[in-house]
């Protein structure tokens, strides 16, 4: 039996609704996702706020779910949707889109960045 079947919606990214030049928790921006709609930056900031989508990880192949941008009443939603079947106990993941993330960095590449 599967938790999540291929198109099912697991959780909506919810939290502070801002835009990029907005006071959006500078100091951490470990629970912000910022997105593109009608060419201007936005942010959802979940720091502050529980959410599940929060807590899927990054998979730069891509991984078994796929965050969405649905527009509701003119308010954007993030809504995280599986993109394959998905079983019990397994870990949410999708791609975040960010490349330059330090955790996407090579080994190698972190060791050759190393000054001893």
């Amino acid at each position: 039996m599967d938790a999540y079947s291929k198109g099912n919606f697991i959780a909506e990214y919810r939290g502070v609704y801002c835009t990029k030049e907005d006071d959006a928790s500078e100091s951490d921006y470990t629970f912000q996702y910022f997105f593109s709609i009608e060419g201007m930056m936005k942010c959802i900031d979940a720091n502050t706020v529980d959410c599940l989508a929060k807590y899927a990880n990054d998979d730069r192949n891509g991984g078994n779910s796929a965050m969405k941008v649905l527009v509701f009443n003119g308010q954007p939603h993030l809504c995280l949707f599986a993109s394959t079947d998905i079983s019990i106990g397994e870990e949410i993941q999708y791609d975040y889109g960010v490349d330059s993330l330090p955790r996407r960095t090579s080994t190698l590449q972190k060791c050759e960045n190393i000054n001893l």
